[in-house]
Formats: C-alpha cells, sequence, structure tokens
C-alpha cells in the first residue's frame, strides 16, 4: 500500500518518465515496472508515450490511502502514549 501511495504523490506531483518516478516514489526501476503495468490495468494511471500520470481513480485512492495511513498513525500514537503511561 505504501508503494502504491509513492507512486501515486508522485504523479499527483506531474507526469513522469519511468525512471524520474522510480527515483521519485524510491522503487527498483524494475518493481515499478510491475507496480505500474497492474496501476494501468486498474485505471489507477494513464500512460501518454514514455510519460504516467495519475487518474482521477488513481487521485481518489492516493486520498484514501493517506487517510487510513493517517488514521492508523495517529491510533498508534494514541495507544503508544497510553501505554507509556500506564509505565509511570
Amino acid at each position: 500500500m505504501y508503494v502504491v501511495a509513492r507512486i501515486l504523490e508522485a504523479l499527483l506531483e506531474g507526469e513522469r518518465a519511468a525512471w524520474r518516478l522510480a527515483a521519485r516514489a524510491r522503487v527498483n526501476p524494475r518493481r515499478l515496472s510491475q507496480y505500474l503495468a497492474v496501476m494501468e490495468e486498474r485505471g489507477l494511471v494513464a500512460r501518454d508515450g514514455e510519460y504516467y500520470v495519475a487518474t482521477e481513480k488513481g487521485a481518489d485512492l492516493y486520498h484514501q490511502i493517506r487517510e487510513i495511513i493517517e488514521q492508523l498513525t495517529d491510533a498508534d500514537l494514541q495507544d503508544a502514549v497510553r501505554r507509556r503511561g500506564k509505565r509511570k
């Protein structure tokens, strides 16, 4: 999920060639190619020549993933604070 989010985040900044996308999203180029194939098949990204862009569906998914990650992070942080408070 994190890899998909990083790819979509990079594409929401603007269209990118695959090699630039790999560097920006911190994904191995070979692995990125696999992700992009699946993401394109599912309508999350589109290809225009050598450039990739996030589709509206991809942008929506990115925002949903961010919300889930933020909720999980907030919940984990709150749990850690509670556990730490019980130790004292």
